[in-house]
């Protein structure tokens, strides 16, 4: 994080700030609102936060019925365009810095790396422990002895992906690279400096077009990784370290010949950079890398398709939303833009997963903390696809497959009115951008995503009808409002955005004011009474435990009688599928199934039972039941409960109740807790 401002609510000011210009004012009222703080605190904020970017050639102006903004942001340098010397080394980065030093040399001492990474001898000491834990995370040696100094070593390809692991989290835009690093930041610069020597322009432009000509759906971070392991792949080559194990890679599909023939021709391309390029190893390598990137190639898709899609990568999207929708409680099949999303993950995805290639997603913690109860349905569905192809698949890929997943219910809120024209700039991947973009129609039906496009595209758009930019990227458009956002919004941010979108909407186009408030949806201790719950009950097998806790429903009048048999049905098609933790089944059907309202019922056996039979079998001793009307209505419902499945202590107090009285009082503890 940049940091020219002192604490953490005058780098939110900053924030809010950086979106205004003479055009488009902000008042001081509204800023108070957005952070949700008194007038008088914003204003003692203002006159410190004048003091402070004052020195980095920023003015803020005031103007007496009218607003504040920032001036002079395009013709004077600042630290938000050249911040090299504000920029604070998180101690993570820091030993990252420590790593590529360490695989960049063959050994140094103890000062002369703090000397170089212009920190302290006990500094640098306290960040060896991190860096040796890193290291050996990754199949890396860190090896320190007096006299010797320290180094590090290991398999060439292990080097190479940590290398690259390292560098490939920024995004750069390469079409500025001019190895000054004057416009980067971070771990950005310790690229530059690794890369010096390196032409690392020209790479990006050979590798770009490359993509171009072969008809290749690229997005600015798979493209950005890519770019960094072929710079990590130039200068390894130029030091005289080769791949020398062949690790032959064969495809499930036909898109394994087009993704050899591609990197056979970038290897040919690359030559020009290092030698050595053209060799089976090192093309195996690129190859690797490709899938690593998560770049798609599939040509024209774009035209039509999942009339062109691979029919093996459709048919295991349609069966990865079969398992999900049993937990959503809707169809989703009839979702093209989902099918064809998942497709081009899962294909890719299920390679990787066969020849662990590790994944790295740099958005898992956002991605399970924003939107973690899809990502423990799109888990259960993953290990069940894996389990059928024999593959695992990793949790930094279920990742990206929540987004997808997001994205859809998210298109199902959409909402249609009146809107304010906007672009959308993001650069981490179709299904991220997808998912952001969905959001933010949601959560702000006065808003019109004309577009959604890479860094790299940007050039090519015809900016005159759009209002404001929301970018994941740092962006300068003169004359443009560009909100900056984070790929993974959180709620706090998704505010403080709502307030700004809102107050230029009003400012501009005179909204429609009529919306449509979303009900509260009831949470499980709103749902759960005594008359939907049985303790300690016999039962004589999972058939019989099922239709008790079904009739619960039925009695209730939540659903239908068919409804308590398509439970059934469903548990002897999926298995043990339904059990969501140890001990915890959760059986339920769909909506068209006999679903009449939002229910739960909650059974306690005397004795555990199990659930199918053979190597699945899973003992199960607490059963919840529920149905809903649609994908939203039971959401907090199950949030409630995932709380409890996650939580060991939670679990034994619920089995150690004695009286129904006593589960309605943890329940509502623990929601209250929540």
């Amino acid at each position: 994080m940049i940091s020219i401002v002192s604490n953490e609510r005058r780098q939110q000011l900053l924030k809010i700030l950086e979106t205004t210009y003479e055009g488009v004012p902000i008042t001081m009222e509204k800023i108070a609102e957005l952070l949700h703080s008194s007038v008088r605190t914003v204003r003692y904020d203002l006159d410190l936060l004048e003091e402070e970017i004052r020195e980095e050639g920023l003015l803020l102006k005031r103007k007496a019925r009218k607003g504040i903004w920032l001036e002079n942001m395009e013709e004077k340098p600042n630290a938000l365009r050249n911040p090299e010397v504000s920029y604070v080394f998180s101690p993570k980065e820091r030993c990252e810095q420590i790593i590529v030093e360490l695989l960049d040399r063959q050994r140094c001492s103890v000062d002369e790396l703090a000397d170089r990474l212009m920190v302290s001898r006990n500094t640098l000491l306290a960040d060896l422990k991190g860096v040796q834990e890193i290291l050996g995370k990754r199949n890396l040696q860190y090896e320190s002895k007096r006299g010797l100094g320290i180094w590090a070593q290991g398999d060439e390809q292990d080097i190479r992906d940590m290398l690259i692991h390292v560098f490939a989290k920024s995004v750069y835009d390469f079409r500025q690279y001019d190895g000054k690093h004057k416009q980067f930041i971070g771990m950005q610069q310790m690229f530059c400096r690794y890369a010096a020597k390196i032409p690392v322009q020209k790479i990006a432009e050979f590798f770009l077009e490359c993509l171009r000509e072969n008809g290749v759906i690229e997005n600015d971070v798979p493209a950005n990784r890519m770019i960094c392991a072929l710079v990590v792949q130039t200068k390894r080559l130029q030091q005289g370290y080769a791949i020398e194990q062949e690790n032959q890679i064969d495809f499930l599909s036909d898109e394994g010949a087009e993704l050899e023939r591609i990197s056979q021709e970038i290897a040919r391309g690359m030559e020009r950079f290092a030698t050595g390029f053209s060799a089976l190893t090192e093309v195996q390598c690129i190859m690797k890398e490709l899938l690593h990137s998560r770049i798609n190639f599939w040509n024209s898709l774009q035209q039509s398709p999942i009339q062109e899609m691979n029919v093996k990568a459709l048919a295991m999207a349609r069966e990865f939303i079969e398992y999900v929708q049993v937990w959503l409680g809707d169809i989703y099949l009839d979702d093209e833009e989902l099918i064809y999303n998942l497709a081009m993950h899962l294909q890719p995805a299920i390679e990787r997963a066969r020849y662990h290639i590790l994944l790295t997603n740099p958005l898992l913690v956002q991605i399970r903390t924003q939107y973690n109860s899809l990502f423990i349905v799109a888990r259960r569905a993953a290990e069940q696809l894996g389990n059928r192809m024999g593959i695992r698949l990793s949790e930094d890929e279920i990742g990206y497959l929540t987004i997808h997943l997001g994205a859809a219910v998210e298109r199902r809120k959409l909402r249609k009115t009146k809107r304010l024209s906007v672009l959308l700039v993001c650069g981490n991947g179709v299904g991220t951008a997808n998912l952001l973009a969905m959001t933010l129609r949601n959560r702000m039906p006065y808003i019109d995503i004309q577009k959604v496009l890479s860094l790299y595209k940007m050039e090519e758009q015809n900016l005159a009808d759009i209002d404001i930019i929301i970018s994941t990227v740092s962006l300068e458009i003169p004359g443009k409002a560009v909100l900056r956002v984070s790929p993974i919004l959180t709620e706090a941010e998704i505010k403080i955005i709502e307030g700004q979108i809102r107050y230029f909407y009003d400012r501009k186009i005179i909204p429609d004011r009529t919306e449509t408030l979303l009900e509260d949806k009831p949470g499980l201790a709103l749902l759960l009474d005594e008359s939907m719950m049985l303790l300690d009950e016999c039962a004589e097998d999972w058939e019989e435990a099922v239709r008790k806790a079904g009739q619960l429903l039925l009695s209730a009048g939540a659903v239908r009688a068919e409804y308590v048999d398509s439970m059934i049905r469903c548990v002897k098609e999926i298995g043990p599928y339904i059990v969501a933790c140890p001990g915890v089944a959760m059986p339920h059907s769909r909506v068209e199934d006999g679903a009449l309202r939002v229910a739960v019922s909650f059974l306690r056996l005397k004795e555990p039972i199990r659930f199918t039979s053979g190597k699945n079998s899973v003992p199960v001793d607490m059963i919840f039941a529920f149905a809903t009307t649609d994908e939203g209505a039971h959401i907090r419902m199950m949030m409630d409960l995932w709380n409890i499945f996650t939580d060991k202590a939670a679990l034994k107090k619920l089995r150690s109740c004695k009286t129904k009285q006593d589960v309605l009082r943890f329940v509502q503890q623990y929601s209250q807790q929540g």
